[in-house]
């Protein structure tokens, strides 16, 4: 009866995911702009042998841009072969989410989990952006899986180590985790921590050795450099509050009821990682994600454990999970709603954009500009970028670590079509405008319903 019951929770998991899929494959389809765009063209750059933080400036680890490398080599610039790194890093992380939560508590957590997980704004919109946040959250849920179900540290410290050489944020769950270890398993914590290091050390040493400080001032000490604004920061957070009310809310039921032994760490870590990113000078809505995992499995946990102690006639529970069913049906309409008609609707000018690009260019014509969308045209119309300057977002040049007036300067005497969006990015800087006006001249201009205007220039 047991087998029977696990092999229709597994059944139901995968009929849940498919209806996933389908939701976001508008999003998985479709190219848009953002940062995305950036790391395509820098795994095209790697591909081609360039050495990240050497050649170009990347403000990450590795491994995100790397993997992306693989797949531009084998696909080329195909926007579904690329944006299906986030979409599948985002299913096995639900996945072993299930596997987890089963494992530990019980079916019936562990499908809840999984539906709070994949159902969640954020997890569903960035599901088919790939930032790197989704894959290095999908290696933290590798090795929370290798920690508490198959209890095989040094493994589990290994995908911990892949998930830091991913993204900085993972580091904060990692440390929390090996924290817990050290104070009550010292001998596992041995283990975890070799798993971790061993992957770790390496990978910031071998960069460090080909690209010297470079290596440590994009990946490290960028990130202390950006500028505060605390009120947008505070602003992104309550949205993200708002947005996914139903995983929070659930997750704080776990106040509630008896803890059992595992959630207790499992509850610690979004604290402490959320009380972080409090802390942060500027923040964004993916940056949340590494918590999703540890809230669902919260969040199943206790609505459940609150049914089973709450004791109630059968006709009452049956009630009861109806009201609550709607209140998520419709959330979730709302949202699937809203990513359909703007989160999804792909660049409506991207078409007008690269054709523009072509008609104004020859073999020699490099690209400049926005960081948001200049790659994405240079992929689209095999375009080389000037300079291999690929992340030009403002707080590259606010932080000090490149010159705004030695970029531009380096790039006369080269035939550039600079494109800049008007409200933001590299058009931030007076000097970026006053190049522009004294050195360029003007080709025209695009309207994005979404996205605003796009300029561009021709400067040689």
């Amino acid at each position: 009866m047991s087998n029977k019951r696990n092999v229709l929770f597994y059944c139901l998991s995968a009929f849940v995911a498919l209806i996933f899929v389908a939701i976001v494959f508008k999003g998985l389809t479709t190219a848009q702009p953002g940062d995305e765009n950036a790391y395509y063209y820098m795994g095209k750059l790697v591909n081609e042998g360039k050495l990240p933080y050497k050649d170009f400036f990347l403000a990450h680890p590795p491994l995100h841009v790397y993997l992306i490398s693989s797949v531009y080599g084998v696909f080329g610039f195909s926007v579904i072969a690329l944006k299906f790194i986030p979409l599948l890093s985002t299913l096995i992380s639900a996945f072993l989410i299930f596997e987890i939560s089963r494992k530990k508590f019980g079916n019936a957590e562990a499908i809840l989990s999984f539906v709070l997980f994949l159902f969640s704004y954020t997890i569903m919109f960035n599901s088919v952006f790939s930032f790197g946040i989704g894959l290095a959250t999908m290696f933290l849920v590798i090795g929370l899986y290798f920690l508490f179900i198959k209890e095989k540290y040094f493994v589990s410290g290994i995908f911990f180590g892949l998930a830091s050489i991913t993204r900085l944020l993972a580091l904060v769950p990692i440390f929390v985790i090996l924290a817990v270890m050290l104070l009550l398993h010292k001998k596992n914590f041995l283990a975890l921590s070799s798993g971790f290091l061993i992957v770790f050390l390496p990978v910031n040493g071998i960069f460090a050795l080909f690209s010297g400080n470079a290596y440590f001032e994009q990946v490290y000490e960028f990130h202390l450099l950006k500028s505060i604004n605390h009120g947008e920061s505070l602003r992104e957070y309550l949205d993200i509050l708002k947005l996914n009310w139903v995983l929070f809310l659930s997750a704080s039921l776990l106040a509630f009821v008896k803890e059992k032994k595992h959630i207790r760490l499992i509850g610690l870590i979004p604290v402490v990682y959320l009380l972080f990113l409090m802390s942060l000078k500027k923040i964004f809505g993916f940056y949340f994600i590494p918590a999703f995992p540890f809230l669902a499995i919260m969040g199943g946990y206790s609505i459940i454990k609150l049914f089973r102690l709450l004791n109630m006639r059968k006709n009452l529970i049956i009630a009861l999970s109806i009201v609550l069913l709607l209140i998520f049906g419709w959330n979730l309409a709302s949202n699937v709603l809203f990513l359909e008609k703007i989160g999804f609707t792909g660049f409506e000018r991207g078409d007008d954009l690269a054709d523009f690009v072509v008609s104004q260019s020859n073999d020699r014509t490099l690209l400049f500009g926005d960081d948001s969308v200049a790659p994405l045209l240079a992929l689209a119309t095999g375009k080389k970028i000037a300079l291999d300057f690929v992340d030009t977002n403002n707080q590259v040049f606010i932080s000090g670590l490149k010159d705004i007036n030695k970029t531009l300067a380096s790039l006369k005497g080269k035939e550039v079509i600079f494109v800049i969006r008007s409200t933001q990015g590299i058009s931030h800087f007076k000097e970026a405008r006053v190049f522009l006006n004294n050195d360029c001249s003007f080709l025209g201009s695009f309207y994005d319903k979404t996205e605003g205007n796009y300029l561009f220039y021709k400067c040689s």
